[in-house]
């Protein structure tokens, strides 16, 4: 009898777990798959969208010094953000990056090796921002 139950519980065991497994891998699948439908929306609103949605006629040249840097790129309310959207060149020791602006004000920092977000130590005018940071400022006329 003691065997019998042993028994029993073991294929208790083995169908929950058993289950519990296969709801765990059909919501991986579901994650796959919105990963995949974000991936989608975004490349097709990159698409419809210019490259930057701060672009003017104001050309506006940013300079970053930090001699350890790997990378460095600019981010701002001109391109949402976006690390990626202008990263900055190397030229004799300093990162530069030249940018068509429109008139008014934007905020923005420079993101040294894709983890650190620095405000520019240039710039004379800072604000605070949502994260309790602190953001450079450039008004464009």
């Amino acid at each position: 009898m003691r065997f019998l139950r042993f028994v029993w519980k073991l294929f208790v065991m083995a169908s929950v777990f058993g289950i519990g497994y296969i709801i765990g891998r059909e919501h991986s699948f579901e994650e796959e798959e919105m990963w995949e439908d974000e991936a989608e929306k975004k490349e097709a609103k990159d698409d419809s969208k210019p490259a930057c949605s701060g672009c003017g006629d104001n050309e506006v040249e940013f300079e970053f010094e930090d001699a350890d840097a790997k990378k460095v790129s600019i981010v701002g309310n001109f391109n949402d953000w976006n690390k990626d959207a202008n990263p900055m060149k190397l030229e004799n020791g300093i990162w530069k990056c030249t940018l068509k602006l429109k008139p008014g004000k934007h905020e923005y920092q420079f993101v040294v090796n894709d983890t650190d977000w620095i405000v520019d130590p240039k710039s004379g005018t800072s604000v605070k921002n949502k994260y309790e940071g602190m953001n450079s400022v450039i008004e464009i006329k």
